[in-house]
C-alpha cells in the first residue's frame, strides 16, 4: 500500500537538504544584492542627470527643493514673512541682509520677484525689474551669471522659481537654454580675446605731466612673454572702428602682414621705433 507513495520520498529528502544548507537562505541574500545593486544603479543615474558641467551657477538640488510660483514668491517681500528674491530662477532668502533688502533700502525692490536683469542694468524700475535677459551681451550674461554664486555663498538657497529659466516640474526653460549658449560664446569670446593678445600683445604705457604719454614695447609687455619686443602700433579691432588700442606687433610675422589693415602707425613715431610719444591729434 505504501509503496504507492515511495516517489515522494525524494522530493521530501531534497527539500529537507535544501533547508539544512541554507540553500533558500542564500537565494534570498542573493536576489536582495540585486535588488541593491539595480536601486543603486538608478540613484546614480539620477545623480548624473543632476550634474551641470557647462559653467552656469546652479544650487546642489536635492530631494526637498522647492518649486515656486510667482505669486508664492511675491509674498516674501516683508519682514513678517521674509525677504526673498530670485536671479536666473534661483530662490534665495535674503532677509539677514536686512538692512540691504528690507523696505526703503536701496536692494528692496529685489525682493519679491526675478528682477535678474537690473543686477546688469542698474534699472530699478518696475520696467527694468524682469528675468529676460536677451537684451545683454555674452559677457554681461557671464558677469550677470557670478552674481548667483555670490548669493550661494552669502545667503540660503530655497529652491527654483516658474519662470524664464524652469518648468513647473524644475526642469530647464527657454531661459536657462539662452543663458547656457550665452555663457558658452563668452567663454569663447575670452579665448578668441585672449589668442589676439598672445599675436598683438598690449603695450607699455606711461602718463607724465611734463610730457604727455609714451607707448612701448618689450619682451615682457602686455604681461606676454616672447623672443621679440615688436613696436607700438594703433590696433583697431575693425578696419572701420573709432577705438582702438596700443598693441605691439612683429612687422616681419604672417599674423601682422595677414591683419595689417587693422593697423595704424603713431602720428610722427618712426616706423621702427619700439617706442612711440602720443600725440593727442590720434
Amino acid at each position: 500500500m505504501f509503496t504507492r507513495f515511495l516517489w515522494i520520498l525524494p522530493i521530501v529528502v531534497g527539500v529537507y537538504v535544501m533547508i539544512s544548507s541554507n540553500y533558500l537562505l542564500s537565494i534570498e541574500k542573493y536576489l536582495t544584492k540585486c535588488l541593491d545593486d539595480f536601486t543603486q544603479f538608478i540613484n546614480d543615474d539620477d545623480d548624473q542627470q543632476n550634474n551641470n558641467d557647462n559653467g552656469v551657477k546652479n544650487v546642489v538640488i536635492n530631494n526637498e527643493e522647492r518649486i515656486w510660483t510667482r505669486e508664492e514668491l511675491e509674498k516674501y517681500n516683508n519682514l513678517e514673512n521674509g525677504l526673498y528674491l530670485a536671479i536666473l530662477g534661483n530662490v534665495f532668502d535674503v532677509t539677514k541682509g536686512v538692512k540691504h533688502y528690507g523696505p526703503g533700502e536701496t536692494y528692496y525692490s529685489f525682493t519679491g520677484r526675478d528682477g535678474s536683469l537690473a543686477f546688469i542694468t542698474g534699472d530699478f524700475s518696475e520696467n527694468g525689474m524682469k528675468d529676460d535677459i536677451s537684451s545683454l551681451t555674452p559677457q554681461q550674461v557671464k558677469a550677470l551669471n557670478s552674481w548667483v554664486d555670490f548669493y550661494k555663498k552669502s545667503y540660503s538657497y530655497k529652491g527654483k522659481l516658474i519662470g524664464n529659466f524652469y518648468k513647473s516640474d524644475g526642469s530647464p526653460a527657454v531661459g536657462f537654454h539662452y543663458l547656457e549658449a550665452k555663457l558658452k560664446q563668452a567663454e569663447e569670446n575670452e579665448s578668441a580675446e585672449a589668442e589676439k593678445n598672445r599675436i598683438f600683445p598690449p603695450c607699455n604705457v606711461e602718463w607724465k605731466p611734463e610730457t604727455g604719454s609714451r607707448v612701448w614695447c618689450t619682451t615682457s609687455s602686455g604681461g606676454i612673454y616672447r623672443d621679440w619686443s615688436g613696436v607700438p602700433r594703433m590696433y583697431f579691432e575693425n578696419p572701420s572702428s573709432k577705438q582702438h588700442r596700443c598693441a605691439c606687433v612683429n612687422l616681419e610675422s604672417r599674423e601682422y602682414r595677414e591683419n595689417n589693415a587693422n593697423f595704424r602707425e603713431f602720428i610722427q613715431c618712426p616706423r621702427d621705433s619700439t617706442s612711440c610719444q602720443i600725440i593727442l591729434d590720434n
